[in-house]
């Protein structure tokens, strides 16, 4: 990640040039402004006082049975972001193709202080498992938070014999990228760059407490139901626990999928069951990638796992939305037991606590000089009155050109 330094117009468009030479993606990168700099940044503001999501589905409960009937079904197949657009906290996280709209928001509060200007990398176009995920409909990103726990509860009370998941988009698209992230494996061997099925073996590896039988399936009643492969499990973990390296993971990776642990689970539903190449799919084998994705989603850790970011551009374009060219990072979140400090640790083997989705960027820039760039700003159109094309904010943005 690089960092960068701006005190005018002139200085981000020189920043812009630059990051676009050393770019990986063809898409457009997601710019995220914010006026303070904060100690933790790209946080949803559904998070930023530490709410659980269902709090947050509750307030979007509430806020319906006030307005819902006086909604087209337009604003009601979006209601989550037709929440954010109206200000209640969600678990959206605003950012926008244009980074001049992202300098503005940067610029436009608390003059006297630094802004701060993040890119995140839209690899939505990539196929990968841990590559961003794009949608445009409300209900398959409600779905991926219920799939990922209802999963893991199969999972966990199955003592790590059985993992369900409901026939969504998400579950088709994951199951497609593992299928070609193993066809691909041979290739990715000679590259020297961790792919996705080397980071999840690296997570879960860190994650793990040497020594801790409870570290995948958390209570000792479920793990008495699969007890011999779950300490097969852990031993594994336990022989590989110190390593990050390329070799070792490949290494860990060979030797997890021959576990009885992994030949033993089953996984619902068999997407491939109704495909005409599925005898070919099947000796592709991604199921131990599956359940390592899963694992990773429910192993103790006092961190959000490894995963793909959620992407929403919703099917209405609010009026603010379109010149702002906005969109939305759905931040995940879910509640994680917490880590083990000794296989006696009785006290903390039923502590949860919630963990949010950390969205890594590729540059940042700390704009200084506010005052002067929203006047530079302004002389190209970009000022309130095009951020917030409403009749009050124009009025607004008039009174305060003409010094009213």
């Amino acid at each position: 990640m690089k960092k960068f330094i701006v005190s005018s117009l002139v200085e981000f468009i020189t920043t812009l040039h630059e990051m676009s030479l050393n770019k990986r993606s063809k898409e457009p990168f997601y710019f995220r402004g914010e006026s303070l700099v904060h100690r933790r940044p790209l946080i949803a503001s559904g998070y930023r006082n530490n709410q659980f999501q269902s709090e947050l589905v509750k307030g979007r409960e509430d806020y319906f049975r006030e307005i819902g009937h006086s909604l087209d079904n337009e604003c009601k197949e979006n209601f989550m972001a037709y929440s954010q657009h109206h200000g209640l906290p969600t678990e959206l996280l605003d950012v926008t193709e244009n980074p001049l709209v992202a300098l503005y928001f940067s610029c436009e509060k608390d003059i006297s202080k630094n802004g701060r200007i993040y890119a995140i990398e839209n690899d939505s176009s990539t196929f990968d498992p841990l590559s961003s995920k794009l949608y445009d409909n409300e209900n398959d990103i409600n779905s991926i938070t219920k799939q990922m726990n209802i999963a893991g509860n199969f999972f966990q009370e199955s003592g790590g014999k059985y993992i369900k998941f409901q026939n969504t988009l998400f579950y088709k698209q994951m199951c497609d990228m593992f299928n070609a992230a193993i066809m691909m494996d041979g290739a990715n061997r000679k590259s020297p760059i961790l792919n996705s099925k080397l980071k999840i073996c690296k997570y879960i590896l860190k994650a793990h407490t040497k020594g801790i039988t409870e570290t995948i399936i958390h209570r000792p009643y479920n793990i008495e139901k699969n007890k011999d492969n779950i300490i097969e499990l852990a031993n594994l973990l336990d022989k590989y626990s110190d390593v990050s390296e390329k070799e070792g993971l490949e290494n860990f990776y060979s030797d997890f999928k021959d576990l009885k642990f992994v030949k033993d689970l089953k996984i619902s539903p068999d997407v491939n069951t109704e495909r005409p190449d599925r005898e070919w799919l099947d000796q592709l084998n991604s199921k131990p990638l599956m359940l390592l994705f899963v694992m990773a989603y429910e192993i103790r850790d006092n961190k959000f796992p490894i995963f793909p970011k959620i992407i929403y551009r919703p099917s209405i374009i609010f009026d603010r939305l379109k010149n702002q060219q906005g969109a939305f990072i759905y931040q995940m979140s879910t509640e994680k037991a917490m880590p083990l400090n000794s296989s006696n640790d009785s006290f903390n083997v039923n502590v949860v606590a919630n963990v949010v989705q950390k969205i890594d960027y590729e540059y940042e820039i700390t704009i200084k000089n506010k005052g002067k760039i929203l006047e530079e700003l302004d002389n190209i159109g970009i000022n309130r009155k095009f951020i917030y094309p409403d009749p009050d904010n124009i009025a607004q943005y008039i009174k305060e050109k003409n010094r009213l």
